[in-house]
């Protein structure tokens, strides 16, 4: 599956246990936060080599951190513009935001 057709079709994964500061924390170990530009295929080559992950299990997980980042997993899609995300989140969000701590 290539990565424009999982980002498009992958049902969302709603993140438990995350917090604003541990999404940053989580971000500062891949080098980038999980709102940049770059973040799912840098955090997508790094957990690809932790024991127990293979590329499906890591896109996975790393397209969950970027759920919990948004609060929404209408972030997905190939090519979207940051206005156009903003747009798509506003429409849907999670029920529950993450906590601030």
């Amino acid at each position: 599956m290539k990565l424009k057709d999982y980002l498009l079709n992958e049902a969302p994964i709603q993140t438990k246990g995350w917090t604003k500061k541990s999404l940053e924390k989580f971000g500062k170990t891949i080098g980038k936060m999980p709102d940049e530009k770059g973040f799912f295929e840098a955090c997508v080559m790094k957990m690809k080599s932790k024991e127990g992950f293979d590329e499906e299990k890591a896109k996975g997980f790393c397209a969950a951190i970027k759920d919990a980042q948004y609060d929404s997993p209408m972030w997905r899609g190939a090519d979207k513009t940051e206005k156009e995300i903003k747009q798509d989140i506003k429409k849907k969000k999670f029920p529950k935001s993450l906590p601030e701590k």
